[in-house]
């Protein structure tokens, strides 16, 4: 065999490891800039729309925009968003901040320009994804930075420091943003199964606007849960208990400390913009 077609194990897994970088690199650009394209489509489809003053002769329910969105494949919610899109960035498509169209689809709609520049900045140089936007937007951190009373206005629940019921728990499943099932330990080895629903907040429906996110929040900290506590008082009907959840990550931890010092998944929910006091 001739040694020109005989190459070290270092040259090999050097040349693998380039080939790898100019890959991964190319389809970074490739995806990059089908994400600029994506942007500038939905702009120019907005300036389109906007030449014909569709908005203005009849509003965004007109048959025409029921009939474009038909005729062209979409719906009409994605036709206003274009529409949107353009209003608030008259001057061009915003191509190179690096956010992507669901970014877009998020920072439209907030009406405030000041509100809506503050969000694109900072999610750009923090790399939010979209998830994480949407939960900087429902946390209003508009307030969080210029107000000077801003520790005021932030909502806070009463935790609780007693009885009536405190339970050790292990969490069978999230049902949603505010409700779970759980194995509740009354001691003596019984344990008896509950429907607990969160006391002091509710979450959008699972199937409505921020209720997934609420319910992954939720089920991504009780995976992630080592210690649950899990305080109740009352029961609220439909077969459901209200109670408030407390968890620790470190599983050295007791269920007096959790109870006392550890995360309230309650509050933290509130704190993150996902769920809203009732």
């Amino acid at each position: 065999m001739s040694n020109d077609l005989v190459i070290s194990d270092s040259r090999y897994q050097r040349l693998l490891a380039d080939l790898n970088k100019l890959i991964n690199q190319g389809r970074a650009k490739a995806q990059a800039a089908m994400n600029r394209e994506l942007i500038l489509t939905y702009w120019n489809c907005g300036k389109r729309i906007a030449e014909e003053n569709i908005t203005e002769n009849g509003g965004y329910g007109t048959s025409i925009m029921e009939r474009l969105a038909r005729e062209l494949g979409t719906d009409r919610p994605t036709l206003v968003r274009c529409i949107w899109f353009h209003r608030y960035y008259p001057h061009g498509a915003p191509t190179e901040t690096g956010l992507v169209w669901s970014h877009y689809r998020e920072l439209i709609t907030l009406k405030d320009e000041k509100s809506r520049h503050f969000y694109e900045k900072e999610a750009e140089e923090k790399h939010w994804t979209r998830d994480e936007l949407v939960r900087a937007i429902k946390a209003d951190h508009i307030i969080d930075v210029n107000d000077p009373d801003k520790d005021k206005k932030k909502i806070k629940l009463k935790r609780p420091e007693g009885g009536p019921f405190i339970f050790r728990a292990e969490i069978l499943r999230v049902v949603d943003g505010d409700t779970l099932r759980a194995r509740l330990d009354l001691g003596f080895e019984v344990w008896k199964k509950e429907i607990i629903r969160f006391a002091g907040i509710d979450a959008p429906p699972i199937h409505e606007d921020g209720g997934q996110e609420a319910y992954a929040y939720a089920r991504d900290q009780m995976a992630k849960a080592k210690v649950v506590v899990i305080r109740t008082g009352k029961e609220e009907g439909h077969g459901r208990f209200i109670g408030h959840i407390f968890y620790s990550l470190d599983e050295r931890d007791s269920w007096e400390k959790v109870f006392r010092e550890g995360r309230w998944l309650n509050q933290e929910m509130l704190d993150l913009g996902l769920v809203r006091v009732y």
